[in-house]
């Protein structure tokens, strides 16, 4: 009867954690915890061999605040096997926010801020059970970072070019996402149309999706691009059936006659102000305008490979620095240590003592 006894207890002891184990939360913290409705994207996986009530909260906690949300799941049915929650869902669901700052952006814009983050899900019985019997509890630990804007390198945005079948460049969405790819779309625009709405209703030229890095070769099956035609050309980041950033707009004419410009110097732009953009984009050169009070010098400059860091750039031209004001041009239309479509970082170290940094699509 002892053994009996003790078997029964063990039993009884052990139903809760078989019972912990039949429900196991899929979430992906770097893409779905980013969003109030991302939190809806989470799947269930349940073990049950039959359908059953469930409810789910989903409480997520920042290091710095405390908690920001609790998502209360009204019942639910799950059934064997994965589990997405049912479209509409959170209208029905209850949030209740924390008081502080990142609860209060999170309520009136619907994403969560940069912060460490916990998101807690906790399946419960549904059928009534008095405090809910529980069916699975997960947590994951998330470093949520803002992306960096989707921005477009080449062609520019109003650039008239000779290329009838130019290549697309634009800058990676950092931070870095296992799995994430991007769709180009490129299509024609008519006269007095706006680009949005080219890009929503004209048929595209090219839409290609799944591409799984920065650039885009123009496919060599399409038919060139037309002289005088004007063109618009979007990018977007995703992964998996999750949007993750959008870019901007950007035109560009297919433009051969009468389209080379003379290089003056308005074409050199001040270095502070090139250091603060994303990407140049170098043809085979870098010009910049500089101002130097002390005396002539040799510009010290190094040129270092973003895509292939391991590869040092040799064998770079020698720049003198004159007292004045000087406009540098640095010829690498040669140098066979560049490669074409490889992104660069040159720094330049000024005779003041500060150096200042320009990273750059490198085109021959």
């Amino acid at each position: 009867m002892r053994k009996i006894f003790f078997g029964i207890c063990l039993l009884l002891v052990c139903v809760p954690v078989f019972m912990m184990a039949q429900v196991t939360t899929i979430f992906i913290p770097e893409l779905q915890g980013r969003t109030l409705d991302g939190l809806l994207q989470a799947k269930f996986n349940s073990t049950a061999t039959a359908r059953q009530r469930a409810s789910v909260t989903i409480t997520v906690t920042a290091a710095s605040v405390g908690k920001v949300v609790t998502v209360k799941i009204p019942a639910l049915d799950l059934q064997p096997g994965v589990n997405a929650f049912p479209a509409g869902i959170l209208n029905n669901a209850s949030l209740q926010f924390g008081d502080n700052k990142i609860a209060t952006v999170l309520r009136q814009a619907g994403f969560f801020a940069e912060a460490e983050y916990e998101y807690c899900f906790e399946v419960t019985d549904g059928n009534g059970h008095i405090g809910g019997m529980p069916l699975g509890q997960q947590c994951f630990d998330y470093s949520l970072k803002p992306f960096s804007p989707l921005v477009l390198t080449s062609p520019m945005d109003e650039d008239k070019i000779c290329e009838k079948r130019p290549n697309f460049f634009w800058q990676p969405l950092l931070p870095a996402i296992p799995g994430v790819q991007y769709r180009l779309i490129l299509t024609s625009i008519k006269p007095d149309q706006r680009k949005a709405e080219a890009i929503r209703y004209n048929m595209p030229i090219i839409n290609q999706s799944f591409i799984n890095g920065p650039m885009l070769y123009f496919p060599p099956t399409l038919p060139e691009l037309t002289e005088g035609q004007k063109y618009v050309w979007q990018v977007t980041a995703y992964r998996a059936d999750m949007l993750l950033a959008s870019s901007e707009m950007w035109e560009f004419t297919v433009k051969c006659k009468d389209n080379s410009v003379a290089v003056t110097p308005e074409s050199y732009r001040d270095i502070d102000d090139l250091a603060k953009g994303n990407f140049y984009l170098s043809n085979g050169y870098i010009r910049f305008a500089v101002k130097n009070i002390y005396a002539s010098s040799r510009l010290r400059y190094e040129i270092a490979s973003l895509t292939t860091p391991d590869k040092v750039v040799k064998h770079l031209p020698v720049i003198e620095l004159r007292n004045g004001q000087n406009h540098i041009e640095i010829d690498l239309t040669e140098n066979r240590y560049m490669q074409d479509g490889a992104y660069y970082i040159i720094t330049v170290h000024l005779p003041d003592g500060s150096h200042k940094q320009l990273r750059f699509l490198f085109k021959k």
